[in-house]
């Protein structure tokens, strides 16, 4: 029952941090859109909005972080395996949680802070020093809230692991911390790919 649980919650991690990331991705291609017109604004016609740096600054900095947990449960985050892969299985194994574990110290350690720094914008009242004077407890707080999205996922992946182990898989646990051989995933599409692009020509040949 617990297992079903836990496999069942990190399922809805991974659907939100799918949404967050396609929420994120629209973002930055409308900011992309407003950068432009800015751009040839200031080029032809002499004026501008005003603040769309500082309104850039924000959605960048709020996107990835955003984007943090999706790339966290895709194992995408850059990881120098080279010494892991020179040992055995079971050092690779308690390498692999350490990493994680390092990971997940780290930002747990960074969101606190932001966090932190959030509140204290919030009750203070703060405002940025431009033109826009705008309230930095919003950007910060949405910041944070990447942030500590990033650290339930980290956790959520520890716990499917863990929950995978328990029912017996432990080969499938320990993928679930080990880094994503992004070659390997590659190859295996490419293969797929001309699998399929060569199956009915030679379907037709030998027919």
């Amino acid at each position: 029952m617990m297992n079903r649980l836990l496999l069942r919650g990190h399922g809805t991690i991974e659907r939100v941090a799918q949404l967050l990331v396609w929420v994120c991705g629209s973002a930055l291609i409308v900011m992309s859109f407003v950068i432009t017109v800015e751009a040839l604004m200031r080029k032809f016609l002499s004026h501008s909005f005003g603040g769309v740096d500082e309104i850039t600054a924000y959605v960048f900095a709020v996107t990835t972080t955003f984007a943090f947990p999706f790339a966290i449960l895709q194992r995408a985050n850059i990881r120098i395996d080279i010494l892991r892969n020179l040992f055995g299985r079971r050092v690779r194994l308690a390498l692999d949680v350490l990493a994680w574990g390092a990971f997940t110290l780290v930002f747990a350690l960074i969101a606190y802070r932001a966090c932190a720094l959030a509140l204290q914008s919030f009750e203070e009242g703060a405002r940025s020093i431009t033109p826009l004077r705008s309230y930095l407890a919003i950007p910060q707080g949405l910041w944070a809230a990447g942030l500590v999205a990033s650290v339930l996922a980290s956790l959520s992946l520890a716990l499917r692991a863990l929950a995978l182990w328990r029912v017996g898989q432990g080969e499938a646990a320990a993928a679930m911390l080990s880094p994503s051989d992004e070659v390997a995933q590659e190859l295996s599409h490419i293969a797929v790919s001309s699998d399929d692009a060569v199956g009915p020509a030679t379907a037709g040949e030998l027919s």
